[in-house]
């Protein structure tokens, strides 16, 4: 009798993280944006002169696949895509950074810049970690002369190697946010660039 009980006691337990495992496989579709209040000033005597030429993904992924919350064997428990393919979310957070710095130009424009996402993702196991790399590069329109080119990397960790918040328990929003401050900053990283900006001011 006493095995009995013992063993009706665990089936409940069981059948409680069957449902907590299945809950926690799930695709997850999130939205990552550009936020303009805190773009750096335009810089002294820019103008509206760059236009946004082409971003193209070189990731080795889905284009809409962002990330994961992994288990303990690196299983995706979660995963986490964009609601509009990845290079569009790229594309759109530097229209949207540009555009901020009043460096934007919709039509006749004197440069031209390209962008090539290498690496964009976010995972998670214990710790949560964001990367980014770039390839960012002006040519000049009259002359489809390249005349800048810059490397951006952006690398996000946070949290803890021992921690409750993993797995099926951790939040998709958390890994999200952190997605989101990796592209913020490596947008920032691009368009700051002392190098990007004197080739603006001296074109005008």
């Amino acid at each position: 009798m006493a095995v009995g009980n013992h063993r009706g006691s665990i089936r409940p337990v069981l059948a409680t993280l069957v449902v907590l495992f299945l809950s926690g496989c799930s695709t997850n579709t999130v939205q990552l944006t550009y936020d303009t209040s805190a773009a750096a000033s335009r810089p002294a005597a820019a103008t509206s002169s760059v236009e946004i030429l082409s971003v193209s993904d070189r990731r080795k992924h889905d284009p809409y696949w962002l990330g994961a919350i992994r288990g303990g064997f690196g299983n995706p428990l979660k995963t986490l895509t964009t609601d509009v393919p990845v290079s569009n979310v790229v594309e759109n957070a530097f229209t949207d950074a540009l555009k901020a710095r009043g460096l934007l130009a919709s039509t006749g424009g004197v440069y031209g810049m390209q962008v090539v996402i290498n690496q964009f993702d976010c995972n998670q196991i214990a710790r949560r970690e964001a990367h980014v790399r770039l390839q960012v590069s002006l040519v000049e329109l009259a002359s489809g002369r390249q005349i800048y080119a810059n490397d951006i990397r952006v690398d996000r960790v946070t949290g803890s190697i021992i921690t409750f918040d993993a797995g099926i328990f951790a939040a998709v929003e958390d890994l999200r946010k952190l997605a989101n401050q990796a592209l913020q900053e490596a947008v920032d990283q691009a368009l700051d660039d002392p190098q990007f900006n004197e080739i603006l001011m001296a074109g005008t």
